[in-house]
């Protein structure tokens, strides 16, 4: 009788529950909107390994690394962003999906990332800032998988090596019971690294935010006098 019982009462719940939550119990959710940088004094804050699993040639590139010399933004204030430097911005992130790709736009530098889903990456493709990348749903977390990276540093500024030769692999998930994001990267570059590690941040869920237009004033390398006069044409060109 209680069999007979708690069968009708499951049959019943299921009948009642509308076709539409059946069918999206195991799909993947729907990251789409804009998040913003955690609150932050300075620079938004990563979990970072300590220490990092340096190579010997890795231990040299980092004790070798000057801002000044180095640093994108200290030699061109305009300089493009790249992957990974992008994905520890301050400025706000919009993660949307269409047609089997997913779109990730960073209001800093108008970076825009078109990233299909279930794809291969391409065999010897020539690198670049952003690299290529490929993202894949496992479960309820965002996977991309990115190579072929024009390499430099993993932030823009300060000198933790990567090589042409790494591959970073970003997922994303919502926290539990919320909307914000947690951001992991795992890096794997054996140029510089003996090990795999991760590194990771949060995004907050700001539906009220909105991506602004990226506008960049060059005041020339940081360890020159700057140009007044192309300073002034360059603000009267706003």
């Amino acid at each position: 009788m209680r069999t007979s019982t708690l069968f009708s009462l499951v049959a019943a719940v299921t009948l009642h529950t509308p076709l539409s939550a059946q069918e999206d119990a195991g799909a993947a959710p729907d990251l789409s909107g804009i998040y913003e940088a955690a609150p932050f004094i300075g620079v938004p804050e990563v979990s970072q390994p300590d220490p990092y699993p340096y190579t010997a040639a890795g231990e040299r590139a980092f004790e070798a690394y000057g801002a000044l010399e180095f640093a994108p933004r200290a030699i061109d204030d305009c300089a493009p962003d790249t992957v990974p430097g992008v994905l520890w911005s301050a400025n706000p992130m919009q993660i949307s999906e269409a047609d089997g790709v997913i779109v990730l736009r960073f209001e800093r530098a108008n970076v825009v990332r078109s990233i299909p889903l279930d794809g291969a990456l391409p065999a010897d493709p020539e690198p670049n800032g952003l690299g290529h990348s490929v993202g894949r749903w496992e479960g309820d977390v965002l996977t991309i998988e990115t190579t072929h990276m024009a390499g430099g540093y993993l932030f823009n500024n300060r000198g933790y090596p990567l090589s042409t030769e790494g591959r970073i692999t970003e997922r994303y998930r919502r926290v539990p019971g919320g909307d914000d994001l947690v951001l992991e990267v795992l890096v794997d570059d054996p140029v510089n690294y003996t090990e795999t590690f991760t590194l990771s941040r949060d995004w907050i869920w700001a539906p009220h935010e909105e991506i602004r237009p990226w506008v960049c004033i060059n005041l020339g390398p940081g360890d020159a006098e700057p140009d007044i006069d192309e300073l002034a044409r360059q603000l009267e060109a706003l």
